[in-house]
């Protein structure tokens, strides 16, 4: 009799591990609903430009592909590559190597690599940001990151964990654990 429960409870033991792996397994291959559902339409090679009140150009969106979700009309990008202008000088760059963008375009995420720079007059880059998963709020012309960040000036190079950029204003600002190096100017 007390083999019989013991085969019985093994039984048992054996599926519920059973169930249990095929559970975990589907919880690592399902992260959210949105994993379930394909893209409504795409777009290779896009160009999105965002214009100001008095049709001036305030952002230009480039991406080398566009996948749109309908569920949240929110869409996936592939290389984005955004040019952010203000009433002063030459416009901001940003580029990474995948983004998403929220409906009502409020809100983009970029993921991977991401740079940031300014050119001067002469078409020079006057600074450059290296750092990742970066949020930007266009419309705010501001953006922000949580993770390590670089900047790389002329005459300085400063490494933080954090960044914020006010584009309006052609500030960045870094965050906290800020370490900076300076280049000395050898005279010729």
């Amino acid at each position: 009799m007390k083999i019989w429960i013991i085969s019985v409870l093994l039984f048992c033991g054996m599926i519920y591990s059973l169930w249990l792996s095929t559970e975990i397994d589907d919880a690592g291959i399902i992260t959210s609903k949105r994993d379930l559902e394909d893209p409504d339409y795409y777009i290779e090679n896009m160009v999105r430009r965002t214009m100001g009140e008095s049709g001036e150009v305030r952002t230009i969106l480039y991406a080398d592909l566009v996948e749109h979700f309908p569920s949240d009309d929110s869409m996936d990008l592939q290389k984005p590559y955004l040019q952010l202008y203000n009433d002063v000088g030459q416009p901001w760059h940003v580029k990474s190597e995948t983004g998403w963008v929220s409906s009502g375009n409020e809100v983009i995420l970029l993921h991977g690599e991401v740079e940031i720079w300014r050119l001067d007059s002469e078409k020079k880059r006057i600074i450059q940001a290296l750092t990742s998963e970066l949020r930007v709020l266009p419309d705010d012309e501001y953006a922000e990151s949580n993770e390590p960040s670089i900047i790389v000036h002329p005459s300085a190079v400063t490494h933080s964990i954090g960044l914020r950029a006010n584009f309006s204003h052609n500030h960045l600002e870094l965050i906290r654990e800020v370490r900076s190096k300076h280049k000395n100017k050898t005279s010729g």
